[in-house]
């Protein structure tokens, strides 16, 4: 069955023979064998590994060997060439190498092919050869290559050689004596050269910008240097190719070089021999190619115009346009950096600012010329029907605008002042715009249908990211550019046009016989302001509720150029497509033109909010014609809304909690490593603003609803609006008081919260004390700001107020909700009717900020010896703008409790207050000019319509401001409308441009300071973003109340009687009650409001009925004396009427106690 077993069971034994001693005595007799393999492998590759490194530095021997051979052997070559170059040109006139022309050919012949072999440019006696040599084929005329002696390739490696001699001895002052020669070899070389034979032109034009920027260069070298700079481009007889090739290389090999003398006659010289189309079409298709800039492009720019401009022809291509709006677009950031650096009025150091070079700086400004842009409206209109115009027009003017911040106005108003001469005649250019735009195809599209905006965006994202070029769609750019330049240029437009000039457009009839001006001729019809508001108001829709699907289809490439000069500065790129690129998880849609998505968004807000605005101050369109309630289900919109606020109030915290960890550990650094990493934090500044960027796309994904309220919000009824608006203040107060909205509530439980209840000095009371004052009548605004200053946003939890008569008495009274209307009432009362020297009344009494109050402070301290910049004058301004602040406090504790004041406010006041919340967007026109000052508006409108010649006015672009107090001496300082005024007079072209300013001045340039702190303060109480739901008319209405008729049944309905009058079980009222309301009913609308007035301080009803009324209307007995009078307590809306028996009797004694005042009463 064991076929192997022997009948022994002894084990055998086991016999080494590797000479090893087994780790195992009992081991198998196989492993050893394993052992013994594995050692003579490795012995084997060892033995392998030496032979092979013996091999190898065998043979990197033999190539040392070689190679020492092969340069000894060139060496002593070189030296027996150079030796006989040497002594062929040491020998006298006697020798065969005379200097005679047979001579010289002959010497040439023998020379070439020696220096070719011989030139080293480190050797400076080879520099000397190769002069002699050159010398010969000059003096020669290259005859032994014209005749075929030497081969042409010799003469393009001789080029190459005479190139790198140059370049060695640029910086060597000894051998500039040579350049001259060398560079008349080039300029004689390259037209000799077959197309064969080609040149490094890049190097080339390299070389003789090094030569052409040094100064003190004798007359022969500059024209040596010239001659061969424009000969590749010159040359009439070389392929399309080459000379392609050398107008390429001209533009970025050598006008791309620093500090080129190019003007005045050196510019007139290149101008006359460069073709500026062929440099044109270089430059186009060159930077049509690129994805990143190159150095030296402004350069090329600034010399581009000044050749341009030299060389100025009859019929103006268009390509030469093409080429400088791309080198405009590729440098724009740039540009715009320096000319905001130097027209900012700023304290920092001049090192410390982006500046361009004088040339530079001066060449780029005459693009914004009046010559220049009119010569550019010439091309436009030569060339109305092609591929470019108007649309490429479009996008050269917007480029110029976002590179010239400051000149911005000027450009428009050189735009706006042109005429257009068309097929039907000469017209203004904004009626030529207007009906290009109304033709194209995106317009049409948008105006009849409000979701096709949509579509159109998604359909170009989608092209966008094709495979085919960004350019594919030429149409759909010179469609967006010419629709973005007529919005500029309208809005601009608009802020000229005063309301008889905009509605002698809209109504010509009613305008009959007036004088026509340029802003009425450049007016549009009601049919075209209609169409105009359909397309603004469908596509700024879709931009905000469908910004978050637009901008996440996106995925295309962008580059670095234009960017959004049409709203806050940001990053630019310049895409021929629409498309848009991710920064950081956020994306950066390009409309055209390089306008991003942000940009192009504002300035369709702008033009679209300016028609807005004009229509709700004197309407002319349809009742709804800004409704837009079909794309929302109305039913859940306010609960939609509520939803939307809460996730982006949750992202906002989120967001809050990141950042103040951040600068919390910048903050712990010390001064010095702050200093030091200054770079680290630019970079972290970077990262922040895209962050926030990316931030702002999540609140905008997380609340489209929200953005539409915030940003037109009257595409939304204005009651739905107000219903908003107070659900979230309930809310703001459910989140800050724990839900305990009742204000005993709140302050039973902070005394819970902080286990005080029973102490009197514990944390909870000291909580209540900040929040209650004592107040003296008389003082009332300095009382509350002394005592409630600290509180900031806290104002917004419940206050309780004691008033103190003049012996600080308490008066009789609890503070259950009625005393603290009474003080909020009083605050503004005392702070906007009495001389207080904050709010001034215009001529109807709306209150508005005092634009002179700073000034007239600081010319009181001057007065009062106070030296300007102390600590007194300090805190003298300080407290000023502290009373501004506290009183937007005040404002917005009213808005934020549901009390109406009855204080009327400007309405250009009240838009910037709607502004606050959407980046400070109020822009200062003619028309809000009207409500600040009528002397001023009047005198302004006298100018506009001046039919002589402004200049014999001696007006220039300052202003001249009072800074005395009302009943002093009249003292005026004169201030700059613009950088430089003074020195600018004031003509019949820019005067629009001076009313303008004018009118930015005393709107919001003076009053600055003053809006801005009340606004703080207002924003501490109300979110900035609740207020810009609403326009300036609907702001008045929050604060004040409704305008319309007293409804009498709605504030019966919501009426609460007590005493006698309560109503008992029947649910009948009481007979004096039925009298009261039968004779409000019989009263007229003023009557009812001047009974409404007495009772709760405000004549106007709440927005949302009487319901909203706090305290609520009430009625008491006031006895049964029937010659007693009524009285109220307006504090807690409280009418205490006697028991009058008849009708007659009651309505006599009620108007008699409200026309003479009859008011508050213990009785």
């Amino acid at each position: 069955m064991f076929s192997n077993f022997t009948g022994n069971s002894r084990k055998t034994r086991n016999v080494n023979l590797s000479g090893q001693k087994p780790s195992n005595p009992f081991a198998k007799a196989g492993s050893t064998v394993g052992a013994s393999r594995t050692v003579a492998i490795a012995k084997a590759e060892r033995d392998r590994q030496q032979r092979q490194q013996s091999r190898e530095k065998q043979e990197a021997a033999l190539r040392i060997q070689k190679v020492w051979r092969g340069y000894r052997v060139r060496r002593d070559r070189r030296a027996a060439f150079r030796a006989s170059l040497t002594q062929a040109y040491s020998q006298g006139e006697d020798s065969q190498w005379g200097k005679n022309g047979e001579q010289r050919r002959a010497r040439s012949e023998y020379a070439v092919p020696l220096i070719l072999v011989t030139f080293q440019a480190s050797v400076v006696g080879d520099h000397v050869l190769l002069y002699r040599v050159v010398e010969d084929l000059l003096q020669t005329d290259f005859y032994i290559f014209r005749t075929g002696l030497r081969d042409w390739h010799r003469l393009g490696k001789l080029a190459h050689i005479i190139l790198v001699a140059l370049d060695k001895t640029v910086a060597d002052d000894g051998s500039r004596s040579r350049a001259s020669l060398f560079l008349e070899a080039l300029f004689s070389i390259y037209p000799i050269l077959p197309p064969s034979v080609t040149i490094n032109l890049r190097s080339y034009y390299k070389v003789l910008a090094s030569y052409y920027r040094m100064g003190g260069l004798d007359a022969r070298t500059l024209n040596a240097i010239r001659n061969a700079a424009i000969v590749p481009v010159r040359l009439d007889n070389q392929p399309d190719e080459r000379k392609r090739v050398a107008y390429h290389e001209f533009a970025f090999s050598f006008l791309t070089q620093p500090e080129l003398p190019l003007s005045g006659p050196e510019a007139e010289f290149f101008a006359s021999n460069v073709d500026m189309v062929l440099l044109s079409t270089a430059i186009v298709q060159r930077v049509s190619q690129r994805t990143e800039r190159q150095e030296g492009e402004l350069w090329l720019l600034a010399y581009f115009i000044a050749l341009k401009k030299v060389r100025r022809q009859k019929e103006e291509p268009s390509i030469y346009a093409v080429a400088l709006n791309q080198l405009l677009s590729l440098s724009s950031a740039q540009i715009r950096a320096s000319f905001t650096a130097q027209s900012n009025n700023s304290n920092e150091s001049k090192a410390s600012r982006a500046t361009l070079p004088s040339y530079i700086s001066t060449e780029l400004s005459s693009l914004t010329d009046r010559n220049e842009i009119m010569e550019l409206l010439q091309q436009l209109i030569r060339h109305e029907n092609g591929d470019q115009n108007p649309g490429f027009f479009a996008g050269y003017i917007l480029t110029l605008m976002y590179c010239f911040p400051g000149l911005g106005d000027d450009i428009r108003m050189r735009l706006y002042l042109a005429d257009i001469h068309t097929n039907q005649g000469s017209i203004p250019s904004v009626q030529f715009f207007w009906r290009v735009i109304s033709q194209t195809k995106i317009f049409s599209a948008i105006v009849s249908d409000s979701d096709s905006a949509l579509g159109i965006l998604r359909y170009r994202n989608r092209a966008g990211n094709s495979k085919a070029a960004p350019d594919s769609d030429p149409d759909w750019h010179r469609e967006w550019r010419t629709i973005l330049l007529f919005l500029e240029l309208y809005v601009f437009v608009l802020r000229l046009t005063d309301d008889d000039d905009f509605f002698s457009s809209i109504n010509p009839s009613a305008m009959h016989g007036l004088s026509s001006s340029r802003l009425r001729s450049s007016g549009l019809s009601m049919k075209d302001i209609k169409a105009l508001t359909l397309f603004l108001k469908h596509l700024g829709f879709v931009l905000y509720y469908n910004s978050a699907a637009i901008l996440e289809e996106g995925g295309g490439r962008t580059r670095e150029g234009l960017g959004d000069f049409l709203a806050s500065p940001a990053r630019s790129k310049n895409s021929g497509g629409a498309t848009s690129k991710k920064y950081n998880g956020g994306e950066t849609y390009v409309i055209t033109s390089g306008i991003e998505y942000e940009a192009f968004r504002t300035l369709v807000t702008a033009a679209m909010k300016m028609l807005y605005e004009r229509d709700s101050r004197r309407p002319f369109l349809p009742e709804h014609h800004w409704l837009m309630t079909s794309k929302f289900d109305m039913e859940g919109f306010l609960q939609a809304v509520v939803l939307e606020e809460q996730k982006q109030r949750a992202v906002r915290e989120n967001d809050d909690d990141d950042t103040s960890d951040t600068s919390e550990d910048d903050d712990d650094q010390p001064l010095g490593s702050r200093l030091h990493e200054s770079r680290q934090m630019k970079l972290e500044k970077a990262r922040s603003d895209l962050k926030k960027a990316a931030r702002e796309r999540m609140l905008a994904a997380a609340g489209p609803r929200l953005e539409i309220l915030r940003n037109m919000p009257f595409v939304v009824p204005f009651e739905t609006r107000v219903q908003i608006f107070r659900q979230f203040i309930f809310l703001d107060k459910q989140r800050r008081r724990g839900g305990y909205i009742d204000p005993d509530q709140w302050r039973l439980s902070i005394l819970n919260q902080h286990g005080s209840w029973h102490s009197p000095d514990g944390p909870g009371r000291d909580v209540l004390s900040r929040h209650s004052a004592r107040i003296k009548r008389g003082q009332i605004f300095s009382d509350a700001l002394d005592q409630f200053w600290s509180l900031e946003d806290s104002l917004k939890e419940p206050i309780q107020i004691t008033f103190v008569d003049e012996f600080d008495i308490p008066e009789a009274g609890i503070d259950g909700g009625g005393v603290t209307k009474e003080f909020l009432t009083s605050v503004t009362k005392e702070a906007f009717t009495e001389n207080t020297n904050l709010f001034v009344a215009n001529s109807k009494n709306s209150f508005y900020p005092n634009s002179a109050a700073l000034d007239q402070l600081r010319e009181s301290l001057r007065q009062a010896g106070v030296k300007e910049g102390s600590g007194a004058w300090q805190e003298s301004l300080t407290d000023c703008l502290r009373q501004y602040e506290f009183l937007g406090r005040i404002i917005g504790k009213c808005m934020y409790e549901g009390i109406l004041i009855d204080i009327v406010f400007a309405g250009f006041f009240l838009l910037k207050w709607a502004s606050a919340g959407v980046h400070d967007t109020y822009r200062a026109n003619i028309n809000d000019l009207h409500e600040l000052d009528e002397e001023l508006y009047q005198g302004m409108l006298r100018l506009k319509n001046y039919t002589g010649d402004i200049a014999d006015l001696a007006l220039d672009f300052t202003i001249t401001d009072q800074v005395s107090l009302p009943g002093e001496p009249i003292r005026t300082i004169s201030r700059n409308l613009i950088p430089n005024g003074e020195d600018i007079p004031v003509t019949n072209e820019n005067r629009p441009l001076y009313i303008s300013y004018v009118a930015r001045h005393r709107l919001a340039v003076q009053p600055h300071a003053q809006t801005r702190a009340f606004l703080r303060g207002l924003s501490m109480i109300i979110d900035p973003t609740w207020l810009s739901m609403f326009n300036q008319n609907e702001l008045q209405r929050l604060v004040g109340g409704d305008s319309s008729s007293i409804d009498v049944e709605d504030l019966r309905r919501h009426t609460i009687y007590s005493g006698v009058y309560e109503i008992g079980d029947d649910g009948q009222e009481h007979p004096t009650v039925k009298l009261f309301w039968e004779v409000m009913h019989g009263l007229t609308d003023a009557e009812k409001r001047d009974v409404l007035k007495y009772v709760t301080s405000t004549p106007r009803a709440p927005l949302l009925g009487f319901s909203q009324l706090k305290p609520a209307f009430s009625i008491r007995d006031g006895g049964l004396d029937q010659t007693r009078l009524p009285s109220a307590s307006t504090c807690v809306n409280l009418l205490k009427l006697p028991q009058y028996r008849t009708a007659a009797v009651l309505k006599s004694k009620l108007l008699y106690a409200v026309t003479s005042g009859a008011g508050f009463d213990l009785s």
